[in-house]
């Protein structure tokens, strides 16, 4: 800021702008007021004392817009994050350091006769009581702000806005073109498969300049054991043991086959610094947590027991609806009744996976919990892919085809299939195929 807009007004800056960007402008704006104040050689009283005054306006500006992004994260309805350096702007002793308070001490028996500027404070006294008032509100709601990131929960539509902005949708895919290059894969293979995973999001750069780590932890990484476990022509970041070093604050290792990622902390992390992030970090992230819910969704068909290492987006009843669901759709009747030879059985395995990490997951999950509406639930799904333009057919006669039972109990499920395509998640099916 230089002297020529010291007697402006900041509020008219401010409220020329709009928007979340300018939120955070004018927070790292009114910032570096207090180091242009501080520097300023003008030592004239008035000329301070409106600087002091503009900078009480911006101030109050800044502490309405942290509470209505706290009433918006309270209603459900917060859509941006706002990334600042919430340790300083939570601190008192940081908006009331420098000059302020001294030179409005010392100015406080000059009569200002700013009223015909439409100044509002008549002494310098009376301009700091009114800085010190509103600072001390707006650190305590910056700190409030702070706290919010400690409950993931508050940020679900951020982070489900952010998971369909940056996921890549042929996850499942690539990733059976991962498993095609091993015959029969085993744990073993799942732990290289698991490995390489994590070193593609190494290689994206997210953890290289923002988290810091003791030299004792990177000390501790076996570097030796984890080129073990890669091929030799995989390409690594150069500094694969610091960086190692840095994503085992995100993971961890159980029964030496299953790596866990840390999900809360990952995406805290990934929240707390969005604003310096580029978009392949982002969507790495979330290719990493993709590809490791496939791995652990095939590790747990060999070795059940895992299920209960993993996280609640990995529950098994996730497991169970994507097994149940994959295995019923790559039956003899499904090909019967598709539309297109494409829709195979990898396909199917991309569909059912992306359906229970679309919004609509607990949705289902709440359905599968309860054993006598699981077949419900399929035959609502599957009428929703015929809908859709999957398969093609009555639904009385896909249900004949698909479950060969009694006219009443092939009925029943047509009566299913035909209430699917009433149901939300059906548009979501819908404009997944048209997609």
């Amino acid at each position: 800021m230089n002297e020529n807009c010291l007697a402006q007004p900041l509020e008219t800056q401010a409220s020329d702008s709009t928007g979340f960007r300018s939120f955070k402008q004018i927070i790292v704006e009114l910032d570096q007021s207090i180091t242009a104040y501080n520097k300023i050689v003008v030592e004239d009283p008035i000329t301070r004392c409106l600087f002091v005054g503009s900078m009480v306006k911006w101030a109050c500006l800044i502490n309405s817009q942290l509470l209505d992004y706290l009433d918006k994260i309270d209603k459900g309805k917060l859509v941006e994050v706002l990334n600042v350096d919430f340790i300083k702007f939570s601190s008192l002793d940081y908006w009331l350091s420098g000059r302020i308070k001294y030179d409005m001490m010392a100015y406080q028996d000059i009569p200002l006769n700013l009223k015909a500027r439409d100044f509002e404070y008549s002494s310098s006294l009376e301009i700091y009581k009114a800085y010190e008032a509103i600072v001390s509100e707006m650190a305590v709601n910056f700190n409030k702000v702070k706290d919010t990131f400690e409950h993931l929960e508050l940020y679900k539509p951020v982070i489900q806005q952010m998971k369909e902005q940056y996921s890549d949708p042929f996850i499942a895919y690539e990733y059976a073109q991962m498993k095609e290059m091993y015959v029969d894969p085993t744990l073993e293979d799942y732990l290289q498969m698991q490995v390489t995973t994590c070193i593609d999001l190494l290689r994206s750069g997210i953890l290289n300049d923002v988290l810091s780590i003791r030299n004792e932890e990177v000390e501790a990484v076996d570097e030796a054991e984890l080129y073990k476990m890669i091929d030799s022509d995989y390409e690594t970041p150069p500094n694969l043991k610091k960086l190692w070093a840095k994503l085992k604050k995100f993971i961890e290792k159980k029964e030496n086959y299953l790596i866990v990622p840390k999900r809360d902390k990952l995406l805290k992390y990934v929240l707390k610094h969005k604003d310096i992030l580029t978009v392949d970090h982002i969507r790495a992230v979330f290719k990493f947590d993709n590809v490791m819910m496939l791995i652990h969704q095939d590790m747990v068909k060999m070795k059940p027991e895992l299920a209960q290492y993993l996280t609640t987006n990995e529950s098994p009843n996730v497991f169970g609806i994507v097994n149940s669901l994959t295995r019923l759709m790559q039956q003899d009747w499904f090909k019967e009744f598709r539309t297109d030879p494409k829709y195979g059985d990898i396909w199917i395995e991309k569909f059912v996976s992306e359906l229970l990490a679309s919004e609509y997951q607990q949705e289902l999950l709440e359905i599968w919990k309860d054993a006598d509406k699981r077949l419900t639930l399929k035959g609502n799904i599957i009428g929703c892919l015929n809908k859709a333009g999957i398969i093609d057919g009555s639904d009385l006669g896909i249900a004949t085809a698909l479950l060969n039972g009694t006219i009443g109990e092939n009925k029943k499920f047509a009566i299913y299939m035909g209430r699917g395509k009433k149901m939300v998640f059906c548009d979501w099916i819908c404009d997944y195929v048209k997609g």
